[in-house]
């Protein structure tokens, strides 16, 4: 894991989808940027952007959720399943629009599609299997690799750490979402304290794994307040 990181922090130029999934109700977007460097010396460019409505299948079963009916087991590994295939069938379109190859894509940084008490991917692994592309996500403000709540990006406090990079670039309000995350996840690649995780939840052992990483430190030898996953396909 940790050789894994090495080898992206000393690119001199990293490729990052961010995805988003909440800005406008009922449709997620991805932009791919370029960035070098990090912190104050980030350097963004973007080089392509998608958008696309979800599914009238799975709008459906989140509305479902979000007024709080009973959903068993085999019903939210259905939802799961539509999430997965609309974030993968977006990932095509946006490399289709910026007219890139899967294989040059470094990371894809994640913000979870949030429905009721539910979020979905319920295993982030999943979309690094489907893409076979490393995948950050759970961005929060927490403790440790483990503790604390997950804040959504759109979260003003876990939005401020990157808007200030945002306001530099002159990011589109159409975009502004996708491109937080794309730089939450670089960040999330500078960590000092990159904690290697187990398994992935329902897979097989050793066949996944999951990298919680610290961004950065509130204080001085204080606790880190942004937290990340990474997620490595097989």
């Amino acid at each position: 894991m940790r050789k894994r990181l090495d080898a992206l922090r000393k690119k001199e130029k990293r490729l990052i989808v961010g995805m988003e999934t909440g800005s406008e109700p009922g449709k997620l977007g991805a932009v791919l940027v370029e960035i070098s460097g990090n912190g104050d010396e980030t350097v963004l460019a973007i080089l392509g952007f998608a958008a696309r409505p979800v599914s009238r299948e799975l709008r459906a079963a989140l509305g479902a959720l979000e007024s709080e009916e009973t959903f068993g087991s085999d019903e939210l590994a259905g939802i799961n399943f539509l999430v997965l295939h609309n974030l993968t069938k977006l990932y095509d379109e946006l490399l289709e629009a910026a007219d890139a190859a899967g294989d040059e894509i470094d990371v894809i940084g994640l913000k979870c599609l949030e429905a009721g008490k539910f979020a979905f991917p319920a295993d982030p692994g999943g979309l690094s299997e489907m893409t076979n592309r490393v995948v950050a996500s759970r961005f929060r403000l927490g403790a440790d690799d483990r503790a604390g709540d997950f804040l959504s990006v759109r979260e003003p406090l876990l939005q401020g750490i990157v808007s200030e990079m945002i306001d530099r670039c002159a990011v589109g309000d159409d975009m502004r979402e996708a491109v937080t995350v794309a730089l939450l996840a670089n960040e999330a690649i500078f960590s000092e304290g990159a904690l290697e995780g187990g398994a992935a939840a329902g897979s097989k052992k050793g066949s996944r794994k999951s990298v919680a990483a610290s961004a950065h430190a509130s204080e001085p030898g204080g606790s880190p307040c942004l937290c990340g996953e990474f997620f490595f396909p097989r």
